[in-house]
């Protein structure tokens, strides 16, 4: 639907520099996401912020000279969406030598072979060739040194699983790092072998953390730090056309909190909550890597530096990423039934999945330190036995008192179950989770119809009175904000099947989580979230009421305008 010349023209009108300057709008359907069901006509803005939301009558009351009145003609507001947990990861041209080949698309062992030939006919020998997004059901096998040998033998080469949490490595990888047949699986890791016990060069967990950190490796070109920041303020401009105005930084260092305080000064309009690593802290010196990349080269503060908080309108530091539990799409999580598949080591349906390396008392101590600074903990878990152990923990935690009322999360928290449910309730822990049925519920079939039903548990945790939020995990999906909304709600593979059509929920009620649940899950309830009197003027403009439509057409909504404290910052096209 095209906007009308109207409505374009006001919007083109608005000086976007005089947030003084009431802005009345009149004619819509708001969607406020306070409660469901809740609808107003006409909203008004000052200073950023909502200063009332209502009827048209009492809005226009608010009218001054100055004042900008735009008139939605029936259109639709939601409040902006929340992504609470994301790897924000800039693209770069593919002409460039640390462009990150994109394999989500890629469905045949031949087209992977061509696309690493392409990339290394451009990149100088020994220089490595990086891809992300591989999914063994789309090719149809796993991508194991012998196939990416076919495409070059001069670079190392690693392509990162959809999941993040396992790599396929060729050859020279795998030689330069001295990983052979008497290689020793790390804890909490597993390289794949043949049936001679020869790494096959599927890498998982912990055993595919350090594969790029050798000096045999020739690097990139360093980059500016004027031209990191371009890069990232081009990568949150396309984020915001998906009507996404808060963020979470699910994995920060010190490197790309530099440029977001750079974003925040050159007042870009994108509300970011960054969760730093856990192994900023003193009492994870040696302990957990992370597994997206190359962090360790900016962690020179390591034992210098606090942990600076932060918490303004546009940036809030208050919080750590933690692992404590592998991936789900990559059947890693540790489980306390065997997955419904054959454990390639031992023939038998016996394969547990990967058990965290980190033990109870290690966790618990973890987390008391993180605790008592002050920090919010949000723990990377999937796996049932994975979340009764963080569950454990906290327990622990807050029998050592809350006086700053922290309400920790756990990321992901995909398989659960009744106990699981009640002890999150009782603790008032909040659940972060996944949408992604829709791209990766191919891979999710190995858990079974029982934990299937459970899994990414919306319905189960609504009808307990627990508010979860909704991420993307991108680039583990995509940051799409309407696929993952239409996911959210009717749950359907990329093979046709529903998964878990128990935990369906309609339109508004995943709307309210991703927007009002994402605010809950930083605190910050009440300054965003739902288009309400006093909070953040970030709404979006839809072309219909997402709650009239059939759910399966949720991804073919039009977002016309993003909006950001009050400004228009996203326009749809013609």
């Amino acid at each position: 639907m095209k906007l009308t010349s109207l409505f374009l023209l006001l919007l083109i009108l608005i000086d976007i520099k005089a947030q003084d300057r009431n802005t009345i709008i009149i004619n819509a359907n708001i969607i406020t996401a306070t409660i469901k069901g809740e609808r107003k006509q006409a909203l008004v803005i000052s200073n950023g912020k909502f200063i009332y939301v209502g009827s048209n009558a009492e809005a226009l009351a608010f009218k001054k000279n100055y004042s900008y009145i735009i008139n939605l003609e029936g259109k639709t507001i939601i409040p902006g969406f929340n992504d609470a947990h994301l790897h924000p990861s800039p693209q770069i041209p593919f002409e460039n030598v640390e462009h990150v080949l994109k394999l989500d698309t890629v469905t045949s062992v031949s087209s992977l072979i061509n696309l690493i030939k392409r990339k290394a006919s451009i990149t100088p020998a020994g220089m490595l060739i990086r891809g992300r997004g591989y999914n063994e059901s789309k090719l149809g096998t796993e991508p194991i040194a012998a196939i990416i040998d076919k495409a070059t033998t001069n670079h190392p080469v690693i392509l990162v699983h959809a999941s993040g949490h396992k790599s396929a490595a060729n050859s020279v990888l795998l030689t330069i790092n001295h990983i052979n047949k008497n290689t020793v699986d790390p804890a909490g890791g597993k390289f794949d072998r043949d049936a001679d016990g020869n790494p096959t060069g599927i890498c998982k967990e912990s055993a595919s953390h350090n594969l790029t950190k050798n000096d045999a490796i020739i690097p990139y070109p360093q980059k500016s730090f004027e031209e990191e920041v371009n890069n990232y303020a081009d990568y949150f401009r396309n984020i915001l056309s998906y009507g996404i105005t808060s963020i979470g930084d699910a994995g920060a260092d010190t490197g790309r909190l530099r440029i977001y305080k750079a974003l925040v000064q050159q007042r870009f309009p994108m509300r970011f909550n960054v969760m730093m690593l856990d192994k900023l802290l003193p009492e994870m010196e040696g302990g957990d890597g992370e597994h997206e990349a190359d962090a360790w080269k900016v962690l020179q503060w390591f034992n210098e530096q606090k942990i600076e908080q932060v918490q303004n309108d546009f940036l809030r530091v208050k919080a750590m990423k933690v692992f404590h539990g592998n991936s789900l799409s990559g059947k890693t999580c540790w489980l306390y039934q065997p997955y419904n598949m054959i454990n390639p080591s031992t023939g038998k349906m016996d394969y547990y999945g990967i058990p965290y390396k980190r033990s109870q008392a290690e966790l618990d101590s973890l987390f008391l330190a993180i605790h008592r600074k002050g920090l919010q903990i949000c723990v990377h878990s999937n796996g049932d036995r994975e979340i009764d152990m963080v569950l454990n923990a906290f327990e622990k935690v807050y029998a050592d008192g809350n006086p700053l009322q922290l309400h920790h999360r756990i990321e992901h928290c995909s398989v659960v179950n009744d106990s699981i449910i009640k002890r999150i309730k009782k603790l008032g822990v909040i659940p972060v989770l996944h949408n992604y049925i829709n791209e990766l519920g191919d891979l999710l079939e190995p858990y079974g119809e029982e934990r299937l039903s459970k899994m990414f548990a919306t319905k189960s945790f609504l009808d307990a009175g627990i508010l979860p939020a909704l991420h993307s995990d991108s680039p583990v999906s995509d940051y799409n904000t309407l696929q993952r909304w239409e996911s959210t709600v009717i749950r359907t593979a990329p093979n046709g099947k529903q998964l878990g059509a128990s935990q369906c929920v309609d339109a508004e009620t995943a709307l309210i989580m991703y927007t009002k649940g994402g605010a809950r899950a930083t605190g910050e309830e009440s300054v965003k979230g739902t288009i309400e009197k006093g909070k953040y003027a970030d709404f979006v403009i839809l072309d219909k009421d997402p709650s009239t439509i059939p759910s399966n057409q949720i991804h073919q909504l039009q977002i016309l305008n993003t909006w950001v404290a009050g400004k228009s910052v996203y326009t749809l096209s013609k």
